[in-house]
């Protein structure tokens, strides 16, 4: 059996393909619903207290929907590349991989697999949230959902690439997850100094935001940095794998 079905079958047979496209799919669902009716959640929770509530669009409910996925979907993806990228943290596994193939050949499909997942239960969700956004309010515009969803899925892939650069440094899966949630979080961070801000890859998560509102595409820059990113951090990745010690 060739590494890339094996790594295939695990993320089947461990339910972790489903977890992903759970959750992309139930927040594609959630975006639509909380713009349509959050006036009326808000009337029954406030005690009558007024609230101003933007009017429902179609850029609010999938900007609803890439907020949601970005807090809890990333961090789905992240635990679940973590716990393919830190093949190291079973010595035995360890060996047993190492001594039958090399490094490059381990972390190919790992990286690749778990890119294609993330990306895949995105653009699932989008779609979800189009055809809700469609039935509860009106249809987004379907070439800038398309982009935006591209947009977000390259921003996935840059969330496993750091995730295998952070597992090339670190030894344990939940060591490795965390530490690679920080990265992320202090990148976005990072995006408060206006300079910076157009050539990080958290900007590719408001794409949902702007693109549907019809501000045009502004992301060539973070899309440039992210794509660099992703390749660099792969193959620094391998190279310390490769000189690690079990």
């Amino acid at each position: 059996m060739s590494l890339w079905r094996l790594e295939w079958l695990r993320l089947v047979r461990t339910h972790r393909i489903w977890i992903l496209l759970g959750i992309f799919t139930f927040f594609g669902a959630l975006g639509p619903l909380t713009a349509k009716y959050l006036p009326e959640i808000i009337d029954r929770l406030g005690a009558g207290a007024e609230v101003a509530v933007p009017p429902a669009t179609p850029e609010l409910a999938m900007a609803q929907y890439s907020g949601n996925v970005v807090q809890i979907g990333l961090l789905a993806v992240v635990f679940i590349a973590a716990a393919a990228l830190a093949f190291d943290a079973k010595p035995e596994m360890s060996v047993f991989l190492r001594t039958r193939a090399s490094v490059d050949s381990i972390l190919r499909p790992r990286y690749v697999v778990n890119m294609v997942a993330a990306a895949g239960a995105a653009f699932a969700g989008s779609a979800v949230a189009y055809v809700g956004t469609s039935l509860l309010i009106s249809a987004p515009n379907p070439g800038d959902t398309v982009v935006a969803s591209v947009l977000l899925a390259l921003y996935l892939a840059f969330a496993v690439s750091t995730t295998g650069l952070v597992a090339s440094l670190v030894r344990g899966v939940p060591a490795t997850a965390l530490l690679s949630i920080g990265v992320l979080i202090t990148i976005g961070l990072a995006g408060l100094v206006p300079v910076v801000k157009p050539w990080l890859p958290s900007e590719l998560v408001g794409a949902f935001d702007g693109l549907i509102a019809g501000t045009g595409f502004i992301y060539g820059r973070a899309v440039a940095t992210t794509i660099v990113v992703v390749v660099v951090s792969a193959m620094v990745s391998v190279r310390l794998m490769r000189r690690r010690e079990i």
